[in-house]
């Protein structure tokens, strides 16, 4: 976990930063949103469950204007935006991708990969590609869990 936690703070206050994980971990979401001092948002949970049958419309100009309250708020680590990126093509998750990382957030936001950590932009310092030996081992409950 420290070296997650390591990799996070050379970040800053400010600014997209993507987490390619690897794997779906809410438990470690929230642990790097709890020791980062940010607050942790479910964007499924919290923004598309609202819009219901209707989510999969959502254009990603709506979830930057989530980000954007978000950022303006003090910055979060913002689970499950894949949920909305599996509805687009991957050229448009990639311009998604870059537009985030370019984008001058007044916050720290963290959005955590699971399954496109390998559209994010090569060789930008925002993406922290994780190595699975720096990720902590899930328990047995957690994985029950989640």
């Amino acid at each position: 976990m420290q070296t997650i936690l390591d990799l996070v703070w050379t970040q800053g206050e400010r600014g997209g930063t993507l987490l390619d994980l690897h794997e779906y971990r809410p438990d470690l979401a929230k642990a790097i949103a709890h020791a980062v001092g940010i607050r942790f948002y479910d964007f499924r949970a919290e923004t598309l469950a609202q819009k219901g049958l209707q989510a999969g419309a959502m254009g990603l100009d709506e979830l930057d204007a989530v980000l954007a309250d978000l950022a303006a708020e003090g910055g979060a680590l913002v689970l499950n935006v894949e949920a909305l990126l599996s509805t687009k093509s991957s050229e448009r998750r990639g311009a998604w991708m870059q537009g985030f990382l370019r984008h001058d957030w007044p916050g720290l936001l963290l959005v955590p990969l699971a399954l496109y950590g390998h559209e994010a932009p090569v060789g930008n310092e925002r993406v922290l590609y994780l190595e699975p030996e720096d990720i902590p081992a899930q328990g047995l409950i957690n994985r029950l869990a989640n």
